[in-house]
């Protein structure tokens, strides 16, 4: 085989996507669990009609559309993981694997579930390379579809867990839901100000 052949060999090499996480990668979840990590114990900003308006959905919605599914997934569980090992991380300054069954149990699965709906959403859409002006709509939308998520793993434990039936688990969870979707909102342009500032965290090509 030619010395050509043997660059060209190479350069491809180099070009494929590579397996598993790298330091980046690693760095990056960890940046985003810390950044929920603090923003669950930051108290809420304003209150309207007794709910509250948090900002730690925020970056829980931000993650996976910056990260994609996988990463995005990951720095929820890493928030997680880390509050169950007694690190007071979770709302009101709880910790411990007993808040996993408690009332926000779900939510907190419906973190990573989300991270894998909204992450998955929001690559697919900018690997359709949208436009400009299109760009904050397909993000905000995959934010909207990972809230969804959230509140849907919160119903499902609600009544699985907590013994609910469907219309008192979805009455416990509907009056957050409009704050979510501005949560989601604002994720999305939080999104596209990311990208804009660091193009290279944007998919180009199917990995």
């Amino acid at each position: 085989m030619s010395t050509q052949a043997h660059e060209a060999d190479r350069s491809a090499a180099g070009s494929a996507p590579r397996a598993g996480l790298g330091g980046s990668d690693i760095a990056l979840i960890a940046v985003f669990a810390a950044l929920m990590a603090v923003f669950s114990i930051v108290p809420a900003i304003f209150q309207v009609g007794g709910i509250p308006f948090a900002i730690q959905m925020i970056v829980v919605l931000l993650a996976p559309l910056v990260l994609g599914p996988v990463r995005g997934a990951s720095s929820c569980a890493l928030y997680i993981l880390v509050g169950v090992a007694g690190l007071p991380v979770f709302s009101n300054g709880a910790s411990g694997p007993a808040v996993l069954i408690g009332p926000t149990g779900g939510y907190l699965f419906g973190f990573i579930a989300s991270g894998f709906v909204a992450g998955a959403a929001a690559r697919a859409a900018l690997r359709a390379r949208p436009s400009r002006r299109m760009l904050p709509v397909v993000l905000i939308a995959a934010a909207v579809l990972g809230a969804l998520t959230v509140h849907l793993c919160g119903v499902i434990f609600f009544m699985a867990v907590l013994h609910m039936d469907l219309t008192k688990a979805l009455l416990t969870t509907a009056p957050f839901f409009p704050w979510d979707v501005v949560k989601a909102v604002i994720a999305g342009l939080l999104a596209v100000a990311v990208f804009t500032a660091f193009p290279a965290l944007r998919p180009t090509r199917k990995a």
